[in-house]
């Protein structure tokens, strides 16, 4: 219970947003806001697709920054069994700016590392029905160093 707890609270400080569905399959976005230095696999049933992206965040551990490198988008695609193994192989499709053939091999080892982390995915029945051969492509918004504009919000007071 314990685990389930870290999980939930890894993936609330992660961040994530709302799946985008898409013609070709289904988009998963998942906000990176934090580094993850102990990555977990699932630990209850994936039966949403908001329980997915909580699993993939938690597997997921970012390559760390340092002076030479920036935070990275990545998306990747990959496809599940009913069974919550993998139906072929994971492959990284897109990096959202120009990297060099390090960081392509650091975040190539970290989305393998991350799916392996994951599989087999505990899928319910019927969420194992729902997604057996779906492509999903997952992209990982990396937003370690991005900072939000504070803003004052008015608040309304009445007599």
């Amino acid at each position: 219970m314990i685990v389930r707890a870290a999980a939930a609270a890894l993936a609330a400080a992660i961040g994530l947003s709302a799946p985008v569905a898409h013609a070709q399959g289904m988009m998963l976005q998942i906000e990176i806001r934090g580094d993850n230095t102990r990555p977990i696999r699932p630990q209850g049933a994936v039966n949403t697709l908001q329980d997915l992206m909580t699993a993939l965040a938690a597997c997921w551990s970012p390559p760390p920054l340092d002076a030479r490198r920036q935070p990275l988008d990545l998306t990747f695609q990959v496809s599940f069994k009913r069974s919550g193994e993998l139906f072929g192989k994971p492959r990284v499709v897109n990096f959202a700016r120009s990297v060099t053939d390090e960081e392509r091999q650091l975040y190539y080892t970290a989305v393998a590392e991350a799916v392996d982390r994951c599989v087999p995915m505990p899928f319910t029945e019927s969420m194992g029905g729902a997604v057996a051969g779906r492509t999903f492509r997952v992209n990982f918004l990396d937003r370690r160093n991005s900072r939000k504009a504070e803003v004052s919000w008015l608040t309304m007071t009445t007599s």
